[in-house]
């Protein structure tokens, strides 16, 4: 299907690209068919890159239905998001990651869902592009989000939101590292649209592929728990419980005399820095969320 230029895109993808030289082609090669196929456009925001993604960007900016930009000002991927939605085109919205796979008919999927509700969020799936080490390290669930049981969490690498949906619910919050989808979904709630799942929109989610790596995002996500759990409760009148990670605080004291043993490292740094994180994030914070 060629896009009609008088007619604009079905859907515009929006996809924040940092440093993904190693996974990009691949996730392109899975995008750029279906938008072929279905008339959507690809908007992919390079966010300081400092490896070859770049120049992998440029390989493929002479197509018609690609959009490549550069956003230079600040670091993070609600940054990029919101710059990418400023290029967009399309009144349907779709968001995925660089580093992950989506499924062969996630853009037709995620598009047909929006026809019916302004806001979804698919499905991820972590046993394609994980060993079971790493699935281990941080989880098997591939099952819906929520934030505490609170709300539904639209994944900011799996979603969808209506044009009109995104210009009521706001843009993601750039002073987040990281939770900003968390957030998002937050302020979706309390503006009345509901989160709807799409469970065929699957997107193939990467887990970061060393201990080290591991440690360091289990401790941003961690960080940024506590300040979201904040704002629930200045908006909701909800608690989440002062200890939350109650179990995982039980199993890294179990488990951390092990660490010495090869396949436990991944979920034990995955643990212990999520568990460090909220430290830091309840003291920045000023609301307890352990």
């Amino acid at each position: 299907m060629t896009m009609d230029p008088t007619v604009g895109p079905t859907a515009s993808i929006v996809m924040p690209c940092y440093n993904v030289g190693d996974t990009l082609n691949d996730q392109l090669e899975r995008l750029l068919p279906q938008i072929d196929l279905t008339g959507a456009e690809l908007v992919l925001i390079d966010n300081n890159s400092t490896d070859d993604t770049p120049e992998l960007l440029e390989a493929v900016k002479h197509r018609s239905n690609v959009t490549v930009g550069s956003a230079t000002r600040a670091q993070g991927a609600a940054y990029a998001r919101n710059h990418g939605v400023a290029l967009a085109r399309s009144d349907k919205l779709l968001f995925c990651d660089a580093d992950d796979l989506v499924s062969p008919q996630w853009v037709e999927t995620m598009s047909n869902a929006l026809a019916s509700s302004p806001v979804v969020t698919g499905m991820l799936d972590v046993t394609e592009l994980n060993t079971d080490v790493q699935q281990a390290g941080r989880g098997t669930g591939n099952g819906p989000a929520s934030f505490y049981g609170l709300f539904p969490i639209a994944h900011a690498g799996n979603m969808g939101v209506t044009r009109s949906a995104w210009n009521a619910i706001g843009p993601l919050d750039e002073t987040l590292t990281t939770g900003e989808d968390m957030e998002w979904s937050l302020r979706a709630k309390t503006s009345g649209h509901n989160i709807v799942r799409a469970d065929d929109g699957v997107v193939h989610y990467r887990y970061r592929q060393t201990a080290k790596a591991l440690w360091r995002q289990g401790f941003l996500y961690g960080q940024f728990r506590p300040e979201i759990a904040r704002r629930v409760n200045e908006s909701l009148g909800e608690r989440v419980p002062r200890i939350a990670g109650a179990r995982s605080w039980a199993w890294l004291a179990l488990n951390s005399p092990r660490a010495i043993r090869r396949e436990l490292r991944p979920q034990l740094a995955w643990v212990a820095g999520n568990r460090l994180g909220h430290i830091v994030g309840s003291i920045r914070a000023r609301f307890m969320v352990l």
